[in-house]
């Protein structure tokens, strides 16, 4: 599995085409009021499955960063105890097994990574493997020093309990920065609706201010110029709120 790119299941394909299609409704009462805006829905299914994509992809992968932490102290933990690397990687899957489910993410690479070793690909493959189909940079760093180690004879335990150090460290600094920004990214959910409550306000309270703006060459023009402003300023929000560590 490439955990760069987000693969939707069918389920999910089906809830976002309902999102879109919800959204592409809304857009076209407040912003056009006509069935014709509906031919949008297109290009609102394109951009709402690249966006949802990035969202739970990015979402997945900090999941996996914390169990890529859990199995690099497992294996550290197996090698301490004087398993070979190989055998320490069989050994921290069992140990995760009882931790995680079958079906979680670390549970099937390490699984995927036995079957390797069993057709007699090399450890260092292994992970390099699962490095560059991660999206982690740490996993990608791991892989080259646990390479370069286990061919020179490095402290491999000192490697290992050393890249789980600083993982935890970078996840207990993302979690900080996200409870630190909950409030505004609540706001900026809350302020992303308000434009909508606005029209759908004006066009309920005062029917017939806002007809100007419908059904000529003029007010589509203003109303797509008000909603590409939205956009932006939308984009721009959420540009602000995401922080790397």
């Amino acid at each position: 599995m490439d955990y760069r790119r987000y693969q939707a299941g069918k389920k999910e394909r089906i809830l976002f085409g309902l999102e879109a299609a919800a959204l592409t409704g809304v857009i076209a009462l407040c912003f056009y009021n006509s069935p014709w805006a509906i031919g949008t829905f297109p290009l609102v299914l394109l951009w709402l499955f690249r966006e949802k994509g990035q969202t739970l992809g990015e979402r997945r992968r900090k999941e996996l960063k914390l169990q890529f932490k859990d199995a690099v102290e497992g294996i550290a933990a197996a090698l301490a105890a004087g398993y070979s690397a190989e055998n320490a990687v069989r050994e921290a899957r069992r140990d995760l097994q009882l931790v995680y489910a079958g079906s979680a993410d670390i549970v099937q690479e390490l699984s995927a990574m036995e079957r390797k070793l069993d057709a007699n690909q090399t450890i260092e493959a292994a992970m390099e493997d699962f490095a560059k189909r991660s999206g982690l940079e740490e996993a990608e760093t791991f892989a080259e020093i646990f390479a370069v180690g286990k061919r020179n004879g490095g402290d491999l335990i000192g490697i290992m309990e050393d890249t789980a150090r600083t993982i935890t460290q970078i996840v207990e600094t993302e979690r900080q920065a996200s409870m630190a920004l909950a409030s505004r990214r609540y706001e900026q959910k809350v302020m992303n609706l308000v434009p909508f409550g606005m029209i759908l306000y004006l066009r309920i309270g005062c029917p017939g201010f806002l007809d100007p703006l419908y059904g000529n060459l003029a007010g589509i023009c203003v109303m797509t110029g008000v909603l590409g402003l939205y956009l932006l300023a939308w984009h721009l929000g959420k540009r602000l709120l995401d922080i790397e560590v």
